[in-house]
């Protein structure tokens, strides 16, 4: 069983970091990439509390949380990906932990608790910390923002350097090209805002190694205590028959510390099918067998723990409602095309960045919010066009998005979703500070009719001299607000327009239709 579970982790992994690669221009996978999120029933709690709506694409984790009640948190064993990868960290730290090291560690273990009390009570105050702490959020951002840029600037730098060596040079660039024709490199390696902190804090939950053995999942993560909840009065159970000697391998051995000094009670909280106290019992006394929990575990949080878990999910939200930075004062927040109302937006987004990550693949517009959203905003995707710009041809952040807070469209409706208005700036755009022509705008304008127009007249110059200038201008109904223009502006710095969110048109669901609707009327 042992051989059994480690084949498992690996294969969910690498299922896990396909899908990754498949969220990518054009959209081809038959498995959708966001499959891991649809799962994840924290996930749906949050979101679905959040938003006060049953969200259909989430539905699946429904599934997941019938097998818990009847065997267990067999997923943080057997699929989770970052389980998996904290795994292998430890088997690196190869920790040798003694007795008294585990039991100090117990009392960090109602954490995971406190932490899911605190997000499922912020998510009714309609702010979301789910994306904070989600594993499966928090690897798929990270992989997106941090890892995998990462990654693809070291390949670069490498086949860069493979390049310039004679007899590998043609060799070398078919498989550059081969690597990004599979999307496994990127045509142009993306950088992000705040990937560095994702990385970090990813580095940071390995390291919790040299502390203890997966000491993320015993008392940190609100996904294991969800689960955990759920299989508190599973069927299939951890026995001991009478053959045992009391040994302690069982227990020594335990990754979550859930075998009880008595080497016969397990928690059926705790316990993650991981079967090591199977493998390495000398006296194969221990078994897996379909019985109910006798006694029932007990869930480590005290009820002191409890109210001071619903204050905390409670005063937080107020607090961040009722700074100046709420999601009423956001200025230049401008989102991806089919989004929700920003309210409603906003109790959706789970900051996984699905979307940023296929929206690298094509115009790369999208990046993670600081505060252009307001704290509620915090990490939200946002497009910054100076970076890239939304592909008028690709409609693939709807389809990524596991909680329809962007929702999913076809291409001619995505295109009458107009994320904002562009706007020139006349004190640096080049015909009306220089008065000399430039057309790059007018021609990266993808709009079937151009919403960069000219107004051709004679101006005089300082000098006295006349010249014919095209001065542009945006045609306000027209332009959809993509951002390529501000993108592929040739000015070095700051370009010579700009993109507001001045007529922005998000998607409005109602009970009985749905319908194309201006925000700015409604709230």
């Amino acid at each position: 069983m042992k051989v059994a579970r480690r084949v498992s982790q690996v294969l969910f992994l690498l299922l896990f970091i396909y899908l990754f690669f498949q969220a990518s221009y054009p959209l081809e996978s038959r498995i959708p990439p966001d499959i891991f999120l649809r799962f994840d029933p924290l996930v749906g709690f949050a979101t679905s509390i959040a938003s006060r709506a049953l969200i259909a694409s989430l539905f699946p984790a429904l599934i997941l949380l019938l097998f818990t009640a009847l065997f267990g948190r067999f997923f943080c064993g057997w699929i989770c990906p970052l389980g998996t990868l904290i795994d292998g960290a430890d088997r690196i730290i190869n920790l040798k932990q003694k007795k008294s090291r585990l039991k100090e560690t117990l009392r960090y273990r109602s954490w995971k608790f406190f932490i899911l009390v605190a997000i499922l009570i912020s998510s009714l105050f309609s702010v979301q910390f789910l994306w904070l702490v989600d594993p499966i959020a928090l690897l798929t951002r990270t992989l997106a923002t941090g890892l995998f840029p990462m990654v693809s600037f070291a390949m670069e730098e490498l086949f860069g350097l493979l390049m310039n060596i004679e007899f590998l040079e043609e060799s070398m660039f078919d498989v550059f090209t081969t690597l990004q024709d599979s999307s496994l490199l990127p045509l142009e390696p993306r950088s992000f805002q705040s990937g560095l902190f994702f990385l970090a804090v990813f580095i940071g939950i390995l390291s919790l190694g040299f502390i203890s053995k997966r000491f993320w999942c015993r008392n940190l993560c609100p996904l294991g205590a969800l689960l955990g909840i759920f299989s508190k009065f599973r069927l299939f159970n951890r026995t001991v028959d009478a053959s045992c000697t009391s040994c302690g391998i069982c227990q020594r051995t335990c990754k979550m510390d859930a075998i009880e000094d008595d080497f016969t009670t397990s928690s059926s909280i705790e316990c993650i099918e991981c079967m090591n106290c199977v493998a390495n019992c000398p006296q194969s006394s221990i078994r897996y067998q379909f019985r109910f929990p006798t006694p029932p575990s007990k869930i480590d949080l005290s009820r002191r723990k409890f109210f001071s878990a619903l204050s905390a999910g409670a005063i937080v939200p107020l607090a961040i409602k009722s700074s100046y930075l709420n999601r009423s004062s956001r200025n230049n927040a401008i989102r991806p095309p089919g989004a929700l109302p920003e309210n409603k937006f906003l109790d959706r987004c789970i900051r996984c960045h699905e979307c940023t990550r296929i929206c690298s693949t094509t115009g790369g517009c999208l990046q993670p919010a600081l505060l252009q959203g307001g704290w509620e905003g915090l990490m939200t995707p946002i497009s910054i066009p100076r970076s890239g710009y939304c592909e008028y041809n690709c409609n693939l952040c709807g389809k990524v998005c596991p909680t329809g807070a962007i929702k999913e469209l076809a291409l001619a409706e995505k295109n009458k979703m107009k994320m904002g208005t562009a706007s020139f700036d006349k004190n640096r755009c080049i015909p009306w500070y220089r008065h000399v022509n430039c057309l790059v705008c007018e021609e990266h304008c993808p709009t079937p009719e151009k919403a960069i127009k000219f107004d051709e007249r004679e101006t005089i110059l300082p000098d006295g001299s006349r010249r014919m200038v095209k001065y542009p201008y945006v045609v306000e109904e027209l332009c959809t607000g993509c951002g390529i223009c501000v993108y592929k502006c040739p000015l070095a710095g700051h370009a010579g327009i700009f993109v507001s969110i001045a007529g922005e048109i998000r998607w409005e669901e109602k009970a009985e239709s749905e319908s194309f609707q201006n925000p700015s009327a409604t709230q």
